[in-house]
């Protein structure tokens, strides 16, 4: 498949609140969770956290990790929802973690794309797969993120901040 998607993204100067608009690429695959509920758990090898803002940490499944772990590229979005790989449910078992996790995918280029998420709760999905426009934005309410002051939860959390799982690990 051809990956031809992109994200308009929006970015605010603190100072004057002026919103520049750009389209650019942007792909993210990523577990997302609430502060600490990684903590004093042993990770599997070469995952790292990756604090974000409103009180998340993400584990970024950057391309060697993903290789490593045999997760697909992008099983939501190129599957449209319909099946979540037998290894990202074995990951989440593995974390151990008892708070929400919500795993989440993005892939755009060009002003087009879409999102996917999956919500877990003690190891186990608690309901299907969800593809959307808007699905990031689903799995970060479902985590208590609220978008304040920002464009919507996506940006609250500084999940704009970088436009590949890559380079958060950068």
């Amino acid at each position: 498949m051809i990956r031809n998607r992109a994200l308009p993204m929006s970015f605010a100067s603190p100072k004057n609140k002026k919103v520049v608009s750009r389209t650019m690429a942007y792909t993210l695959q990523a577990i997302l969770a609430a502060h600490g509920a990684f903590s004093g758990k042993t990770l599997p090898k070469g995952f790292r956290i990756v604090h974000l803002r409103c009180g998340l940490e993400m584990l970024p499944l950057a391309s060697e990790l993903r290789a490593v772990q045999r997760i697909p590229f992008f099983p939501l979005i190129d599957g449209n929802g319909a099946e979540v790989p037998v290894t990202l449910l074995s990951l989440f078992e593995s974390l151990g973690a008892q708070s929400p996790l919500a795993y989440v995918e993005a892939e755009y280029f060009g002003g087009e794309g879409t999102q996917a998420h999956a919500l877990i709760s003690e190891g186990k999905l608690i309901r299907p797969p969800v593809v959307s426009s808007s699905a990031i934005n689903g799995a970060l309410l479902y985590l208590g993120v609220t978008k304040g002051e920002f464009r919507d939860e996506f940006e609250a959390a500084g999940l704009d901040a970088h436009r590949d799982t890559d380079q958060w690990l950068a």
